[in-house]
């Protein structure tokens, strides 16, 4: 650092470094089977602060919820997560709480999602919601195969800021990537970035209306497109704002919101619809 207390590049760079060597590694590996008239783990790996625990295993489903130990995700970590449901299985995936996605010193947050659906085999995908705090960069992969004859119901959520604490969000970066094969084929493909003052672009009519959580719904199965009406049905008294579409064997959903909890109510709403059965317990705070 130099007397004016600027610092050189050169000590920018070693910074810079220093930090991204002390970033986290890690995330989770699951596999379900079916088998006995049951579903059952099949395969676990865990790393980096990432576990899984299960507090119900049913004859008809097994429900794995996700634990971040390390309370948190900040930029430069890298994080995998592979879900695997073997052929007439079904699994149901939650969060313990949200995830909350800190600061960056410039690095994005890497977190790359793989999941795959044999024959017969249904996951709903149920996390709680990412929250990004002011500086926040994330940079987030799905890749996701299933087979013809699987049902996929894949929630995810996203709170811009502490809005409890009323922050706002300020500059960040959103970069988050969907990628849906069903038996290899492409069906479904979506990118959005929001990279820049991230409340700034929300307030603009076209992208957020001034929304400070959204969420997407995506639904992939044989009944995806018969569903459709029952679902606007229940989005009527919705709380924040929302739209359904159907084709193609999927359901998609959009969400926004000028709470968390407004979008969490309705996402809750429409997801206890798909998935014809109650919410894992973590859902009912």
């Amino acid at each position: 650092m130099f007397a004016d207390g600027s610092r050189s590049e050169a000590g920018a760079d070693v910074a810079r470094d220093a930090l991204a060597s002390i970033r986290a590694a890690g995330g989770l590996r699951v596999a379900f089977g079916h088998r006995d008239g049951a579903t059952r783990l099949t395969d676990l790996a865990e790393s980096g602060g990432y576990r899984l625990r299960f507090p119900t295993t049913h004859a008809r489903h097994a429900e794995a919820v996700q634990v971040n130990t390390g309370g948190g995700v900040v930029g430069g970590d890298s994080l995998a997560f592979e879900v695997a449901v073997g052929a007439g299985a079904h699994a149901v995936f939650a969060t313990q709480s949200a995830e909350r996605v800190y600061r960056s010193s410039g690095l994005p947050a890497a977190l790359n999602f793989r999941i795959a659906l044999a024959s017969r085999a249904r996951l709903d995908w149920l996390p709680q919601e990412t929250i990004l705090f002011s500086g926040a960069r994330l940079a987030r992969r799905f890749e996701i195969d299933v087979a013809a004859d699987s049902r996929l119901l894949l929630v995810e959520a996203v709170t811009f800021g502490r809005i409890a604490s009323g922050e706002r969000l300020g500059h960040g970066l959103l970069d988050d990537v969907w990628r849906v094969r069903r038996d290899g084929r492409l069906i479904f493909a979506e990118a959005t970035r929001l990279d820049g003052d991230i409340t700034a672009l929300l307030e603009r009519p076209a992208l957020g209306a001034g929304a400070r959580a959204a969420a997407i719904m995506l639904y992939v199965a044989p009944d995806a497109e018969d569903r459709l009406h029952g679902l606007r049905e229940t989005l009527l008294p919705a709380r924040g704002l929302c739209g359904a579409s159907a084709w193609n064997g999927m359901l998609l959903v959009r969400f926004l919101g000028d709470t968390a909890t407004a979008v969490r109510q309705d996402v809750r709403d429409a997801a206890a619809v798909l998935s014809g059965m109650p919410l894992p317990r973590v859902w009912q705070g």
